[in-house]
């Protein structure tokens, strides 16, 4: 009801979001179980993740690869990226949760992707996720931007912008930097 009362992209800001803040929190003071978590964060990530499929991309749309590079298992930020576009008109390629840079450049060169966008929202090894962003940044042609958002990449700020990747808390700066 609250998509179709707010909109996906009202949705996404004033219900799912703050609920996945919530669910986070409760389970780190651990007063949600892993179950819990679990349960209600993946019927967050399938309602998402549907409805972003369900949009038509403008005729003239941008295209943006979505996903979150390996060793990276939430997905759920990935999706709220590729449904915030969709609503905007964008043409999304989601790929999903812990792919390997390799992987991700591939399907971006395969796709003539414009923008490409990964989600790091928990870094349990900094080296090692820092060495696969930036491994993305150095197999992506010069001309494709790359955007990395989510709390993991907030703390990897400063080795990921030295490598000229655009490090955001925002999902609508993917958009209005690469318009």
């Amino acid at each position: 009801r609250a998509i179709i009362t707010l909109g996906l992209n009202g949705f996404l800001e004033r219900v799912a979001v703050p609920l996945l803040r919530r669910i986070g929190d409760e389970w780190h003071a651990g007063r949600l179980s892993p179950a819990l978590e679990h349960f209600a964060s993946s019927t967050l990530y399938d309602i998402i993740v549907e409805r972003m499929r369900s949009f038509t991309p403008r005729s003239d749309a941008p295209s943006i690869l979505v996903a979150t590079p390996a060793g990276e298992r939430h997905a759920i930020g990935a999706a709220l990226v590729g449904a915030h576009a969709a609503v905007e008109g964008w043409r999304v390629i989601y790929l999903g949760a812990d792919l390997p840079a390799a992987d991700i450049v591939d399907a971006a060169i395969a796709t003539h992707i414009d923008v490409v966008a990964l989600s790091v929202l928990y870094v349990e090894d900094a080296e090692r996720a820092v060495g696969e962003v930036l491994a993305v940044r150095s197999r992506l042609p010069l001309r494709v931007p790359l955007f990395v958002g989510g709390g993991g990449a907030i703390a990897l700020r400063r080795d990921l912008t030295a490598a000229g990747i655009y490090v955001t808390g925002n999902v609508t700066d993917v958009y209005d930097k690469a318009s």
